[in-house]
């Protein structure tokens, strides 16, 4: 019997450190030490206040007392940790508790998140004719991928040369490590820019490779008009930006962050017209809210609503004005006379500032 017993208590322990390791695994690899480190100062903090329990009382006096020197942003990341790390180990889903979302809520409220700056068109389009090819070039290069094809810098960073392919007529790029796990895909052309062909610029960096490089990783190194075999880090790939400002003279050069490719390129899109579905997919962004954070509108666009808000530019509708009334009416004719003759063609004249709706009737006979 005792046999048994103790075949089972093994067996129980053996299941126990199974589940413990599936749990583990349910944290994110790549920052799983921060949710420990939240966690155990959440359990360090609860121990001093001889609190045995988490409960929502609990939670909000953490938050209110011990996190209380956090900004808004910081405090719902904390929270997302905890939410995660309690919920593993104790079983617990703070989320349930009704007054700890409201709270976060309210400490956020006239908080502004600071964001990187963003390059214009017309910012990008001068680095690239004017900065010199010699001593930019690596900068060049990042620029073009990183606006293309709104990347993070981890992603540029991971870029492998197997993911780069060269169509000839345009480069094809697949982006496979992700933040959110999917793959993407994204193209770059020759451009329009005068005296400047962006594949000959991405073909010059990529023909400078040493053919001894040990590793398959895209950017590399470049110093003296030569590659070596080292590869750049994040650091390096999110100073781009703050080059390319510093380059054209812009004011805050430092403000423009790694974050700038990403933000720059949805704020291309968005003031070319692009739909909000079309935002997301190119940059993988799942939530229309988090993308529409990523906008920000160029003085050209806000001055085309003004435009459009004060009457300078015409704004299509489907009604029309009074003093075009008249002239529509006689070229209509009215809508007895149209059911009764089929209407080959017409002439239309003096339809300046106005929408004309044409509706072709015919005999039924």
């Amino acid at each position: 019997m005792q046999t048994c017993s103790s075949n089972k208590e093994e067996t129980c322990s053996e299941i126990s450190n199974i589940a413990a390791d599936a749990k583990d695994s349910l944290l994110p690899s790549k920052s799983k030490h921060l949710y420990e480190e939240t966690y155990n100062a959440y359990r360090k903090w609860r121990s001093n206040k001889k609190i045995d329990t988490t409960c929502e009382d609990t939670i909000l006096a953490y938050f209110s007392s011990e996190l209380s020197r956090y900004k808004s942003s910081s405090l719902w990341s904390k929270y997302s940790m905890l939410r995660s790390t309690i919920n593993l180990r104790e079983g617990i889903d703070i989320s349930k508790f009704p007054s700890v979302i409201p709270y976060l809520k309210r400490k956020g409220e006239g908080h502004k998140p600071k964001k990187s700056l963003i390059l214009s068109k017309d910012h990008i389009d001068e680095f690239l004719r004017k900065a010199d090819t010699k001593e930019h070039l690596f900068n060049k290069v990042v620029l073009i991928f990183g606006v293309a094809g709104a990347c993070r810098r981890q992603e540029l960073v991971t870029l492998t040369t197997t993911c780069v392919q060269d169509c000839k007529t345009h480069f094809l790029i697949k982006l496979e490590d992700t933040k959110t796990k999917v793959d993407r895909c994204f193209i770059i052309t020759a451009g329009k820019l005068e005296n400047v062909n962006l594949l000959e610029l991405v073909r010059r960096y990529m023909e400078i490779r040493p053919t001894k490089t040990p590793h398959n990783r895209f950017f590399i190194n470049y110093t003296k008009e030569k590659c070596t075999i080292q590869p750049v880090g994040i650091h390096k790939i999110g100073g781009v930006p703050a080059i390319v400002a510093k380059y054209l003279g812009l004011e805050n050069a430092s403000s423009y962050t790694g974050h700038c490719f990403r933000r720059s390129s949805a704020s291309l899109l968005a003031n070319a017209g692009a739909t909000m579905e079309r935002i997301k997919r190119h940059g993988g962004w799942r939530s229309t809210t988090v993308a529409e954070g990523y906008i920000e509108e160029c003085e050209n666009t806000k001055i085309k609503v003004a435009n459009l808000i004060l009457g300078e530019e015409p704004l299509a509708c489907n009604s029309i004005s009074s003093e075009n009334h008249e002239k529509f009416t006689s070229l209509r004719g009215t809508e007895s006379e149209a059911k009764n003759n089929e209407v080959v063609g017409m002439n239309i004249c003096g339809n300046n500032n106005s929408v004309i709706n044409v509706n072709h009737y015919y005999n039924k006979q």
